[in-house]
């Protein structure tokens, strides 16, 4: 692991607040947590990756979902660093450098919650909070080695959140273990019961989209921890998924931040350029048309998952990409590892990454996705899991 003093400097933005708690008393007293720099924080300037935004007015209210935390005693001890407005999977950006993945410092931590995970996995604090859009929590999680969770469309506000696909916007939070994990759910959502009778499906085929090694490593694992049967995810096709979620999370991001992109003389990098000019270019039919199908595929998994259902898939296709691989490489990356996140995405649903095993000495994560607002058994049963998968 490189130093811990740069491991810090490089995942905690220098605009954010000094180490602060609301109180000394609370369930989460004993905790200390960092914040993704896309959630407000009174009295600090919420930049989001962005030069920009970094001159802006310092935010007047704190996000409720930081307001959670602090209200329960955990302390917070700074911002982290994010993908420029959150539009990336790598965790690095241009203008703000990229934190390093502290399991392999040769590799990108991913993103966008990129800051987050880098201070959890180096165990600077206990917990952190990110966002999550297309895999933001999912996919660093997998990469650094950690525990993450992207909750339930809608379930924890997004208010004071930089908005980037509202309608795949979630919040969610990385830890190193699932008692921490859990007790951060506890503080967003009630006491959370034992998840008696859950029904563990293991999805074949997409066991099949990661490089031949990673999903070799990953089957047996996922088939260790006893799934009631395996199933097909992908029946209408893997092109199908990604057919419907890219013009919706694309129109949804110009909808968002494509007049805030086109303000002459916005300092934006070239990756973002190029990404919200693609977003620009989505026609209205295509949008129109992929909005009934994503009920319908939202409609298939979550019968298919009913109340007590629980599907299994790899987090990412491959390891994380080295520090100095080209935007080219970066982006046929992301196509690809899209195939898995854009499922929980598309659907609304929370999704777990759990570590799960190591290839070429490098982290890769197993994820669970659970029916709409299945939050709760996925807390409730991730001690159970992590235990079978480091068996």
């Amino acid at each position: 692991m490189k130093d811990i003093d740069h491991i810090r400097q490089q995942a905690f933005v220098d605009h954010g607040p000094a180490p602060f708690r609301m109180t000394q008393s609370g369930t989460l007293s004993d905790l200390s947590f960092a914040v993704k720099d896309l959630f407000d924080i009174a009295g600090t300037v919420t930049a989001c990756g962005n030069p920009d935004r970094l001159e802006g007015t310092p935010a007047v209210a704190t996000a409720p979902s930081v307001l959670a935390m602090l209200a329960q005693g955990a302390e917070c001890i700074g911002k982290t660093h994010t993908d420029e407005v959150a539009c990336g999977m790598f965790g690095t950006n241009e203008f703000f450098g990229t934190p390093v993945n502290p399991a392999a410092p040769d590799r990108v931590p991913g993103g966008s919650s990129s800051g987050s995970v880098s201070a959890v996995a180096a165990g600077l604090c206990d917990f952190a909070l990110g966002s999550d859009t297309g895999g933001s929590v999912r996919v660093p999680a997998s990469f650094c080695g950690v525990m993450g969770l992207r909750t339930t469309h809608g379930r924890i506000s997004t208010a004071g959140v930089m908005a980037m696909a509202p309608s795949f916007d979630t919040v969610g939070w990385f830890a190193r273990d699932a008692e921490v994990l859990k007790r951060v759910g506890t503080a967003y959502f009630g006491e959370i019961a034992e998840a008696t009778g859950t029904r563990l499906l293991l999805a074949r085929d997409a066991f099949d989209i990661p490089r031949a090694d990673i999903g070799a490593a990953l089957l047996p694992k996922a088939r260790a921890l006893g799934p009631e049967a395996e199933v097909t995810l992908y029946q209408q096709g893997i092109q199908h998924w990604l057919a419907t979620f890219r013009p919706l999370q694309l129109g949804d991001l110009w909808a968002t931040l494509g007049d805030w992109s086109e303000v002459p003389g916005r300092r934006v990098s070239e990756s973002i350029a190029e990404r919200m000019a693609l977003a620009k270019s989505i026609p209205a039919e295509a949008i129109a048309a992929a909005i009934p199908q994503r009920e319908a595929l939202t409609a298939y998994l979550t019968d298919l998952l009913g109340e007590d259902g629980v599907i299994m898939i790899p987090t990412a296709h491959d390891l994380p990409p080295v520090r100095q691989a080209p935007l080219e490489a970066l982006i046929e990356f992301r196509e690809k590892t899209l195939a898995l996140t854009c499922v929980a995405s598309l659907c609304r649903l929370p999704q777990l990454n759990l570590p799960a095993t190591t290839v070429e000495g490098v982290p890769v994560g197993l994820s669970f996705i659970a029916g709409p607002r299945g939050d709760e058994r996925l807390l409730a049963m991730a001690a159970h899991w992590a235990e079978g998968l480091a068996a």
